[in-house]
């Protein structure tokens, strides 16, 4: 390669920013007393509440047997129809949040609706280190997004029932990959932003 091409090359590369590691998504997030999905989230909110044993189990398994039971959820959750949703278009208001027996029943759902129903079965199982979050998944993305993030030991994973792969650790995503928002727990919210 001749040295005026390598020259060229190095200094590009300081007119276009790459990610720093300070970029690199807050996936722990601050508390906050509200976000703007609340109103959207007080269905889900109310329905974990009224199912209120789920929120009671203790649960420690190991990290393999907890593996399993979420790729166990990621395959069924594939099995339903997905239909994607831009949520940026309709508005925040604009897109019905089903409920994971509504989503089971019509075997449909966009992002949030197979986020929300995968949240639902793994608190079921016992699940305590979890979040329902909403962001963007990708730089393409123009919408926002849902998936559930698993904190596990240290590590933070993405689980996108909506995705074929389903189930990423956070230090193998680039820094603009899956960036959330807003994350929920039950009756607690975080702010990423």
């Amino acid at each position: 390669m001749p040295r005026a091409v390598v020259i060229l090359f190095i200094l590009a590369l300081g007119f276009f920013p790459f990610p720093s590691r300070a970029e690199t998504p807050d996936y722990l997030g601050s508390e906050t007393p509200r976000t703007p999905y609340d109103r959207k989230y007080r269905r889900v909110e109310a329905y974990l509440v009224s199912i209120q044993q789920i929120k009671t189990v203790s649960y420690n398994p190991s990290f393999s047997i907890q593996e399993s039971k979420v790729r166990h959820y990621l395959k069924r959750a594939r099995r339903f129809r997905f239909e994607k949703e831009d949520l940026l278009s309709s508005g925040i208001e604009g897109d019905y949040w089903q409920l994971p027996e509504e989503t089971e029943r019509v075997r449909s759902g966009d992002c949030e609706d197979l986020a929300i129903w995968l949240y639902y079965h793994l608190l079921d199982e016992g699940f305590r280190n979890i979040r329902f979050t909403l962001g963007f998944a990708g730089a393409e993305d123009k919408a926002v997004h849902a998936w559930v993030t698993w904190y596990d030991r240290g590590k933070t994973y993405i689980l996108d029932p909506s995705r074929k792969e389903g189930i990423y650790n956070s230090t193998q995503l680039g820094a603009i990959t899956y960036q959330p928002w807003y994350s929920y727990y039950f009756d607690r919210r975080w702010s990423h932003r």
